[in-house]
């Protein structure tokens, strides 16, 4: 899930108003322009992540990754309930393998009044991962109904109903969320979960060769992939 999408919003500065916000040393103390803040971090912290950032120790200070992540970190405490940067920082915690910390920003921000689903997505992942689906499915019912033609709350219902066993339910949700335009190759692998799951091999086969169509170095999707057509391959 990309968090600039949401967070990244247009400002225009007057040229006096920019020279006091960089020369003013309580701007990096107080919750001023929250949105342009975060976007001024997101921007080079996602191109680095997305080229592979990794934490590099040098004699010079910290890396870019480290000092951007931070930053953002410093956002957070002066402007600790802005659901936006409350999402970025859960987003980069999830992404460094620390699930704990996650949940507890996102909890901060699904506790607050208004309509989170990206927020959703994540914490119900989150909780997937920790075998409390039905927690998850009850969160994502919940923002579904406030935001009924958000794509990532319906693909991950499908999913939570997927290992809830409710297989029809499960197809039906996939079957929304990729009309509402979530990705192709990550649908039909969930589909294939499902048509393996309900014994239709064939059609499992066929989804998870759609899914690597679309996402060809998806080691899940060969796996599964590879070993339906082991298993229905002739003697």
């Amino acid at each position: 899930m990309s968090a600039s999408r949401r967070l990244c919003v247009a400002a225009v500065w007057s040229v006096t108003s920019l020279a006091c916000a960089t020369t003013s040393p309580l701007s990096r103390q107080l919750c001023y322009n929250p949105d342009v803040q975060l976007a001024n971090v997101l921007r080079p912290l996602e191109d680095l992540r997305a080229k592979g950032c990794e934490i590099e120790k040098s004699t010079d200070g910290p890396a870019t990754c480290d000092r951007l992540q931070q930053e953002l970190q410093r956002l957070m405490v002066v402007c600790p309930t802005n659901a936006p940067i409350l999402l970025a920082n859960a987003v980069v915690a999830y992404d460094e393998r620390n699930p704990i910390q996650a949940q507890q920003f996102l909890d901060q921000v699904l506790g607050q009044p208004g309509r989170y689903p990206d927020a959703a997505v994540l914490r119900a992942r989150i909780a997937i991962e920790e075998g409390n689906v039905p927690f998850a499915r009850r969160l994502l019912e919940q923002q579904i109904r406030l935001v009924p033609d958000h794509a990532g709350l319906h693909e991950t219902l499908g999913a939570a109903l997927y290992l809830d066993g409710r297989l029809p339910d499960a197809v039906s949700e996939l079957t929304t969320a990729r009309a509402l335009g979530a990705p192709s190759w990550r649908v039909a692998y969930h589909l294939g979960l499902v048509d393996e799951a309900a014994g239709r091999f064939e059609d499992a086969s066929r989804h998870y060769g759609e899914a690597l169509q679309g996402n060809p170095s998806w080691p899940q999707a060969q796996s599964r992939f590879n070993a339906l057509r082991a298993r229905t391959a002739k003697p």
